[in-house]
């Protein structure tokens, strides 16, 4: 079977499962999208990059353009930007890389996609933010306490800095009002 229909076939079942999740919160109906901030755009993200790594260049990049083009057509250039920088900082979760994050006082990874996923992103946080909350509210399951050694044995996935997922600086549009 193509290599790429199993990516495609993955990233669907996982778009429904996310869909029966949201609407089955009590908050379907609240819950609004924008780009960077859209639990459907993560999941294409997440198979996307993998595909990338997995030496599917273009298949990954289009698949990753493709969703931004049809919902959010004036990010297409900012998505493009964001695929390199994941491309280029990305780390694999290590042991290693947990102890230098707690070291630094972080102590939650929230990822971008529900658990489990091997293609999950996870940002490092120091406590809850808006977004974890939502999280929380929705029944996701996208947060690990790295502060638990037993919520970290064999982790998958990947870690990336972003401050800005720290800070409370605006309207997080995810969140429900």
């Amino acid at each position: 079977m193509d290599q790429t229909f199993n990516y495609i076939h993955e990233l669907r079942n996982r778009e429904m499962a996310l869909r029966a999740k949201i609407m089955g919160s009590p908050f379907a109906g609240d819950i609004q999208f924008a780009y960077g901030q859209d639990y459907y755009q993560e999941e294409v993200r997440s198979i996307g990059l993998r595909m990338i790594r997995d030496g599917l260049t273009k298949d990954g990049e289009k698949i990753i353009l493709e969703y931004t083009q049809e919902h959010y057509p004036e990010y297409v250039e900012d998505e493009l930007k964001w695929i390199g920088k994941m491309m280029r900082y990305l780390r694999a979760v290590t042991d290693t890389l947990i102890d230098n994050l707690l070291a630094e006082k972080y102590v939650i990874l929230q990822g971008n996609i529900d658990l489990p996923s091997e293609n999950i992103i996870f940002y490092p946080l120091k406590k809850l933010n808006s977004e974890s909350k939502t999280s929380l509210i929705l029944e996701f399951n996208n947060l690990i306490d790295i502060t638990q050694p037993a919520q970290t044995l064999d982790l998958q996935g990947w870690v990336y800095y972003d401050t800005e997922k720290e800070e409370e600086n605006g309207v997080n549009n995810i969140l429900i009002p």
